[in-house]
C-alpha cells in the first residue's frame, strides 16, 4: 500500500513535466497521456523502487524512450500501410481486391517461415513487437529485423509485378498503334 501511495505522489509531482515531454515528442494529447500512464503502470508492475534524487531523470527517460518506441512502431506500420494501401502506383482502385489477393499470396511466400509467422502475428493479428517476440521466442530486435526484411521483399515483389504489368501494357499499346498504322496504309 505504501508503494502505491509513493507512486501516486510521484505521479502528482512529475505528471505535468512527463506529459509535456511526451506531447512535445508525439504532438498528440491522447498518446501522450497513454505514454505517461504506461510508464507508471510499468513501475507498478515491475516493483521499481526509485531514489528521490534519480526519480525525475528516470521518469523523463522512460517517457522519452516510450515515445521513441511508439514513433518507431508507428513508422513501421505507416510504411506497411503506405506499401499496402496508399501507393497509387501500386494499387489502383479498380483492382484493389486483386492486389490484396496478390499481397496475401506474397505474405504466404515469405521465407524463412519464422519471417512469415512474425509478419502475420504483427500485422494481421496486430500484436506488439514484445508480444510477437515472446510468442516466437526471439528478441524484439529480431522481430524488427524480420519485419523490415519482409516489407522490403514484398515491396520489391510488388514492384516487379508492376514492371511486368507495365511492360505488358506497353506491348499492347504498341500492338494497337501498329495495327492502327497498318490500317491507315491500306
Amino acid at each position: 500500500m505504501t508503494q502505491e501511495k509513493d507512486i501516486e505522489q510521484m505521479f502528482r509531482r512529475h505528471y505535468e513535466k512527463m506529459y509535456n515531454l511526451a506531447r512535445y515528442i508525439l504532438s498528440d494529447d491522447d498518446e501522450s497521456k497513454d505514454v505517461v500512464s504506461e510508464v507508471f503502470t510499468q513501475i507498478l508492475a515491475d516493483d521499481v523502487v526509485l531514489l528521490p534524487e534519480s526519480e525525475e531523470g528516470y521518469l523523463m527517460r522512460s517517457v522519452r524512450n516510450r515515445c521513441l518506441n511508439l514513433i518507431a512502431h508507428k513508422s513501421v506500420k505507416e510504411r506497411v500501410a503506405k506499401l499496402l494501401l496508399d501507393d497509387a502506383d501500386v494499387i489502383l482502385s479498380e483492382d484493389t481486391d486483386e492486389r490484396l489477393e496478390q499481397l496475401l499470396l506474397l505474405i504466404d511466400d515469405l521465407e524463412p517461415p519464422i519471417r512469415k509467422l512474425i509478419f502475420r502475428l504483427h500485422y494481421l493479428q496486430d500484436k506488439s513487437y514484445q508480444e510477437v517476440a515472446d510468442e516466437v521466442g526471439v528478441s524484439k530486435v529480431t522481430v524488427f529485423n524480420h519485419l523490415s526484411k519482409a516489407m522490403d521483399w514484398i515491396k520489391n515483389k510488388l514492384n516487379e509485378q508492376n514492371n511486368e504489368y507495365d511492360e505488358q501494357r506497353r506491348k499492347a499499346v504498341d500492338a494497337l498503334r501498329y495495327a492502327g498504322a497498318s490500317r491507315e496504309i491500306y
